[in-house]
């Protein structure tokens, strides 16, 4: 499920669940509409803890997104792992929404 972590006027942050998927987002999606209706413009989505999207993940993305350009609001994806960040580059969502790949550390061995 969708689950919000931040929620301070306008500006909300949600994290995604592991799987986002034909069975999973029906219901990410209603949690996601409820938020923008209860007067949200600003969604930052933390997919740190997501290891799956598929077609319908994606495209609810793209949906709310472009319900929030419409209210004049902003959408960004946030902690992507690396294979979700190269398939949303590949799609071009980067063009439209922030999305920030999943910081890599090297630890530099101890002396």
């Amino acid at each position: 499920m969708l689950h919000v972590s931040d929620r301070t006027d306008d500006r909300v942050t949600a994290g995604l669940p592991e799987t986002v998927d034909l069975y999973t987002t029906p219901g990410l999606r209603a949690v996601g509409d409820r938020i923008i209706d209860e007067g949200c413009l600003h969604l930052t989505l933390d997919a740190s803890h997501t290891a799956q999207m598929d077609s319908t993940g994606i495209t609810m993305l793209i949906t709310w997104y472009q319900r929030l350009e419409r209210l004049g609001g902003t959408m960004s994806v946030t902690d992507v792992p690396h294979h979700l960040y190269d398939l949303l580059l590949r799609l071009g969502l980067d063009s439209v929404m922030t999305i920030t790949p999943h910081a890599t550390t090297t630890d530099a061995p101890s002396s």
